[in-house]
């Protein structure tokens, strides 16, 4: 992340979009609970981003719990024909994600579906209670029925470094590295050395 958008964050300036808030919960391995909380108090005021912040945890809730992916062995003629042109059809490409897989069985659709059928969360919608485009969108597709019949995840995963460093005037500096910019096989140390050969820490 820029350290401009970090400032714009930190100062209220800009918001932070929900699905980028799971992410780096995911990333961090702490519960987004966590991250939204300073000094004990919950960093949204209005009533509104409570509402949506509802849906997030709830969502968060329920893809930690039941998220699954289709296994490879288990993959059909239609999975595959959408995973080829994506570079995702072979095990190893396929398997290659956090979850293990690219094809929900059980994913963000079925999430959404949960928590306006289980939940009760419809009320939230039809009450004109949330204003965020996220959630409307999601909204307007599970209203539709214009989700596909299953769902890919096609994003693409690399391990990100994150390190803080000491810099000689006893400042700290925090310094994130893509793994897919280093050299072929390098590991923890070599990303350590480059980064304090690079930043003079």
């Amino acid at each position: 992340m820029a350290r401009s958008t970090y400032s714009k964050l930190e100062s209220g300036s800009t918001g932070l979009p929900y699905e980028k808030l799971i992410s780096i919960s995911r990333l961090l391995d702490i519960p987004v609970y966590e991250i939204i909380h300073e000094n004990e108090e919950l960093f949204f005021k209005s009533l509104v981003d409570r509402f949506s912040l509802m849906l997030l945890l709830a969502e968060h809730i329920i893809v930690e719990a039941m998220y699954r992916m289709v296994p490879y062995e288990d993959l059909q003629a239609k999975h595959l024909e959408l995973l080829l042109p994506k570079g995702f059809s072979t095990r190893e490409a396929y398997e290659a994600t956090p979850l293990g897989g690219r094809v929900y069985e059980f994913g963000p659709k079925e999430a959404f579906e949960r928590m306006m059928q289980h939940l009760g969360m419809q009320i939230l919608f039809e009450e004109k209670m949330i204003k965020d485009d996220y959630w409307l969108k999601r909204w307007k597709a599970y209203k539709d029925k214009s989700n596909p019949e299953f769902e890919i995840d096609d994003r693409e995963y690399f391990r990100m470094h994150i390190i803080m460093l000491s810099m000689s005037n006893r400042e700290e500096r925090l310094v994130q590295i893509a793994e897919r910019d280093l050299p072929e096989g390098a590991d923890e140390w070599d990303v350590l050395n480059y980064v304090v050969e690079k930043t003079g820490a």
